[in-house]
Order: C-alpha cells, then sequence, then structure tokens
C-alpha cells in the first residue's frame, strides 16, 4: 500500500487497522484501532490533517482532504460508504453515516448519529444536526434517523470490523 511521509508528517495508523494495498495514505493522517480503508481510498494529509477514529470504515473509492492548515475529524464508529468525498475542514461526530457518492464540502459537520444520502451534496458550512438524515443537491434535513436506520448503520461497522480483522490475514495476492 502506498503511504507517504509528506514535509515530515507521517500516516499514524494503529496496528489493528487494515488498509488495502491499492489505498493511498498520505502526510499527517491519522488512523484509530480497528479501522478498515478500502480499495482507490486517497486520504491526503498534505495541506492539513485528517483524524480518524476507532472502528470507522472508508469504503473503495472515497476521498479525504482538507484545506491548508485544517482539519478533517472524523469520529468513531463511522461510516464513509463508497466513493464518498470528504472535503475538510470538517467534522464528522461518532455513528455518523455517509451514503455513496456523496459529497462533504468545506466547513461542515455531520453530529451524532447523524446520515448524508447516497449522491447528496452537504454545501459549505452547512451542519446535520444530531440523529437527522439530509438528502438531495443541495442537502436538506429531510427527517429523523429511525431506530432501524441507525441497527443498519451499526451493522455497517461491525461489517467492516469484521473485514477489516479477517483481510489483515486472509487477503493474499495472486501472482500469475
Amino acid at each position: 500500500m502506498p503511504i507517504y511521509e509528506y514535509k515530515g508528517n507521517r500516516p499514524i495508523i494503529a496496528k489493528s487497522s487494515f488498509i488495502h494495498p491499492q489505498a493511498v495514505i498520505i502526510g499527517d493522517v491519522k488512523i484509530g484501532d480497528n479501522c478498515y480503508i478500502g480499495a482507490y481510498s486517497i486520504l491526503r494529509g498534505d495541506y492539513g490533517n485528517i483524524v480518524i477514529g476507532n472502528k470507522t470504515n472508508v469504503q473503495e473509492g472515497s476521498i479525504i482532504h482538507t484545506e491548508p492548515t485544517t482539519s478533517a475529524l472524523i469520529g468513531n464508529n463511522v461510516v464513509i460508504g463508497h466513493a464518498a468525498i470528504v472535503h475538510g475542514p470538517c467534522t464528522i461526530n461518532d455513528e455518523a453515516a455517509i451514503g455513496m457518492g456523496a459529497i462533504i464540502c468545506n466547513g461542515c459537520t455531520l453530529e451524532f448519529g447523524s446520515m448524508l444520502a447516497a449522491g447528496s451534496l452537504l454545501a459549505p458550512g452547512k451542519i446535520i444536526p444530531e440523529k437527522k438524515l439530509a438528502m438531495g443537491n443541495p442537502a436538506q434535513v429531510v427527517k429523523e434517523v429511525t431506530d432501524n436506520m441507525a441497527i443498519h448503520n451499526k451493522a455497517a461497522v461491525n461489517i467492516y470490523h469484521d473485514l477489516a480483522a479477517c483481510c489483515q490475514t486472509e487477503l493474499k495476492l495472486i501472482k500469475e
């Protein structure tokens, strides 16, 4: 997996986390315990820093980046769906979910347990309140996160936690 030091900043990755060999991690990036970073994901801590909590998954093809001297702060038990773009400065609090192909612009916050639907655009500076679902372009809050939605999100966190652990030992490159 390409992991790069940039201007003296080296990524710090917990040993229990799985980084796919085709993911790219650059610079000032900290990844907590039991995380999953999927193939073709790019975490660019070159201008600012990226901090990812524990048991968070960044699914395939996602990009996390920040403006100069700012941070992308991502909490624990967060789901970042396939091909999502997260651009800091931003804060993604614990148990939040970002749907596939969603875009989070500068200055946004997802509060605890909030969700941004697949394909949505969260415009600069917007906040999704705790346990609310936002969707659309631009994204607007449309309803409360139901218990069933929260259970589904926790299941996704656990699936990717298990996948990260399994990939540590079971993912093997086939050379032909």
